[in-house]
């Protein structure tokens, strides 16, 4: 990666090249992933592995055929989960470290924990990637494959239902320039020439798509997918089409406003997020996440309002951008067993944690400071200031904190460095008193509340 371009993300930007780039890094590590589910699960002689071994044969094959087919599916933000959940499950061989989703979805449930391990999730599960490759390079050949909650999952295509189907029942998956399909005993599913399309029993990933030209957005919405994210307990089920019509109707004015009033933010979306998962909504207010596994999806419940949303995606691309290229460039030299307050949880958090809520919310500050100057509602102008000002000071505490640590490796401290000098930049400009007074109260509030809870009652 070039250092100005490894500078110009540290600072909160990069824009669709610095997307790209890191897109590239991450189709190589996903190619080693799966490798490495291969030869781990030979060396252990899983029962699965002559399974992986003809999926891997398969996938190199139709990549000397069709190698942008291979890419669009193996790309797939699904597959990385799948890999890495395939690794965590294989023993006694401990899997590579894969950081754990990034957000805080849900009240009381800590994303770094990570996703339970599912013991249905073999080696043999690649088949069912070999087949969505197959699929899309529409090469004549046909792929076994294994039913699994009675269906049969292509990821970033969709699910062959096969009601009544048992776990773990055989099945093939036929592709070819004339069609394709995938059977199971007498039942044969057949896949429409859209593959994302929904018809019959098969369940294609819808796509939403806003804005035109070189300002569109396209998304596949992933809610069907058992490996779609890591959180697989917050996915929502299969969208119904009043409610993918609800997100329809939130996204395109989320993208206008993007597009219009944060260029940047929009050209890294539009480059690095292809895959849309909802979750269901928390208690209170909305959520949303990213996974280091799962590169090039967020998930999120449904918001509010436009701005909401286009905040959420703001927020969410700063961990995208950094997950990715903290696999490049190792940012914290030792994490240790210290956790620390962070401004915008509610429980202490390892300082990797803050490494990354200090940057995402360099994202959430820029976006408040654009916003600031885009809206001419007196109200919604105090908002926005009000954020601002209070996210710009927060993550410059905490970004202070990290350059003192003695725990940043040299790339570490040399993005830190970039995100506060783009962070000073930002608490130079000027907000109104009020909206001063209401960030410093807001800030006081959860900081005292935070405290409250941390300290052991006396007696």
């Amino acid at each position: 990666m070039p250092a100005g371009l490894f500078d110009r993300i540290a600072a909160g930007e990069g824009g669709g090249r610095a997307l790209r780039a890191l897109a590239t890094a991450e189709y190589s590590k996903r190619l080693m992933l799966l490798r490495t589910v291969v030869t781990e699960s030979t060396t252990q002689a899983h029962p699965r592995a002559p399974a992986a071994r003809r999926a891997y044969s398969t996938l190199s094959d139709l990549q000397k055929r069709s190698p942008i087919a291979i890419r669009e599916v193996l790309s797939h933000p699904s597959v990385g989960t799948l890999a890495n959940s395939i690794l965590r499950n294989l023993k006694p061989t401990p899997p590579p470290p894969v950081a754990p989703p990034h957000g805080d979805p849900y009240p009381g449930r800590d994303p770094y924990a990570g996703p339970r391990p599912d013991p249905r999730v073999d080696p043999g599960w690649l088949a069912a990637v070999a087949g969505a490759a197959a699929v899309r390079a529409r090469v004549p050949m046909s792929v076994p494959v294994r039913v699994y909650g009675q269906g049969v999952m292509l990821p970033s295509l969709g699910l062959a239902q096969f009601p009544g189907a048992a776990d773990g029942q055989e099945a093939i998956v036929l592709a070819g320039g004339a069609g394709a399909a995938v059977a199971t005993g007498d039942q044969v599913v057949r896949i429409p020439e859209d593959p994302h399309a929904e018809v019959g029993p098969w369940l294609g990933l819808r796509r939403l798509v806003v804005g035109t030209g070189r300002d569109a957005l396209s998304l596949l919405v992933d809610d069907v997918d058992p490996m779609r994210f890591p959180l697989r307990d917050r996915c929502r089920p299969r969208l119904s089409r009043e409610e993918l019509a609800a997100w329809r109707a939130v996204l395109g004015p989320a993208w206008r406003l993007l597009v219009q009033a944060h260029p940047g933010v929009s050209a890294e979306v539009a480059a690095g997020i292809k895959v849309l998962v909802p979750l269901h909504a928390p208690p209170t207010g909305t959520s949303s996440a990213t996974s280091p596994a799962a590169f090039g999806s967020v998930a999120l419940s449904l918001p509010p309002d436009p701005v909401a949303l286009a905040q959420s995606f703001a927020h969410e691309v700063q961990h995208t951008k950094l997950s990715a290229l903290g696999t490049l460039f190792p940012m914290i030299d030792e994490e240790g067993e210290e956790r620390f307050y962070a401004p915008w949880r509610d429980d202490p958090r390892p300082l990797g944690a803050l490494f990354q809520g200090t940057y995402a919310h360099l994202g959430i500050a820029a976006f408040w400071s654009r916003q600031s100057r885009a809206t001419p509602d007196p109200a919604a102008l105090l908002h926005a200031q009000t954020e601002l000002a209070r996210w710009r000071q927060a993550a410059w505490d905490v970004a202070g904190l990290l350059l003192t640590s003695g725990r940043l490796t040299e790339a570490g401290r040399r993005f830190t460095t970039g995100t506060r000098r783009a962070l000073a930049a930002l608490r130079a400009q000027p907000v109104a008193p009020t909206a001063m007074t209401q960030a410093t109260h807001l800030a006081t509030t959860h900081r005292t509340r935070f405290l409250h809870r941390a300290t052991p009652p006396a007696g």
